[in-house]
């Protein structure tokens, strides 16, 4: 539940906190008068928002695609590691109920059909060229040119050179179901990257007219799945995430605990280290300037407030080497098994 407080420190001796009265309620999109239509416009335009905490950015690429089935995919996204993201949106658990198709499978079929898309070109021609030329500026030519052109620039940005080895799936909606949650909890565990992210609107009442929030959320993946597993038989879970685990780009986490940096460790950004020298304090966070902060909120306050793949900025005092240098090195010595922090 929130609530609304002030904050009074008029007094030099003494700071308040007072509760205000003016409530605050969660409702749903329905009530907005809301559809799945202008929610996907809202991500599409603001696709920043559900990778705020996560260590990875999203490149819008395609919109209401048909596949081969001639079913639409929501959202289709380009992420910094070079992956296609299929991203599926349901209003309210009311519309996940009211479909044939349940809400994970759709998705999962969607991600099929792109799997073998690898080349910058194919994927253009596939939905980014359609896409950019819907916006209404662009030639097909030119929008082809266009489309290539972007997608070498955030590729080059984030330190990637090949594409979509592996897809990527997420799911929006205001609350999920039971169903839904145990179900992509048990797709994780076999090696499926797939996230759920609730976006809330709340209202906050006041006398002239009401004002609303979101409260966006991830609520998969988390770091055990455990209490979603409902009804299914999660013996030998820590043997699958194990098995599965090394697919996935390493975190500051993993990178701790394999001893290739440490915690105290010193990052700056790749061109200022005067003015952007932080401390790693543990998995997630590093202290800059007497705060703690995430990895990514440091790196997008070098960047004026966007959002920026901070390891690709953060290089690494001790190892002379950015932290996707690192990792990478880190992931290719994983895939061979000969990994000793000792040598």
């Amino acid at each position: 539940m929130l609530f609304k407080v002030k904050v009074d420190n008029s007094s030099e001796k003494n700071t308040t906190l007072q509760l205000d009265e003016k409530k605050i309620k969660e409702i749903t999109f329905k009530k907005l008068k809301l559809v799945e239509a202008n929610l996907e416009e809202f991500l599409e335009g603001n696709i920043h928002l559900l990778t705020m905490e996560e260590e990875y950015d999203l490149m819008i690429v395609g919109k209401q695609v048909i596949n081969n089935q001639h079913k639409r995919t929501d959202l289709v996204a380009l992420d910094s590691d070079g992956n296609i993201v299929i991203i599926e949106i349901k209003r309210d658990i009311q519309d996940m109920k009211g479909r044939i198709d349940n809400f994970e499978s759709q998705a999962i079929r969607y991600a099929s059909s792109f799997t073998k898309t690898h080349t910058v070109e194919g994927l253009v021609d596939k939905v980014y060229k359609s896409y950019l030329f819907n916006k209404g500026s662009l030639t097909l030519e030119e929008a082809k040119e266009k489309g290539i052109e972007n997608i070498k620039q955030f590729l080059n940005k984030n330190g990637v050179e090949e594409i979509n080895n592996d897809q990527r799936i997420i799911l929006v909606a205001s609350s999920f179901d039971e169903n839904v949650l145990s179900a992509s909890a048990w797709l994780n565990i076999k090696g499926v990257d797939i996230s759920c992210f609730e976006i809330t609107p709340y209202e906050i009442e006041n006398d002239t007219k009401s004002e609303y929030m979101l409260n966006i959320k991830r609520v998969l993946p988390l770091e055990t799945e455990d209490a979603f597993l409902s009804d299914i038989n999660n013996i030998g879970y820590k043997k699958e995430k194990e098995k599965t685990s090394n697919k996935k780009h390493a975190k500051l986490a993993d990178m701790i605990e394999k001893k290739i940096v440490h915690i105290g460790d010193t990052i700056y950004h790749v061109k200022d280290e005067k003015e952007t020298t932080a401390k790693i304090v543990d998995g997630t966070r590093v202290e800059f300037k007497g705060e703690l902060m995430t990895l990514n909120q440091w790196a997008t306050l070098l960047v004026e407030g966007k959002k920026a793949n901070a390891y690709v900025y953060a290089f690494v005092k001790e190892k002379h080497k950015t932290l996707h240098e690192l990792r990478k090195e880190y992931n290719s010595i994983l895939a061979v098994g000969k990994y000793d922090p000792i040598e």
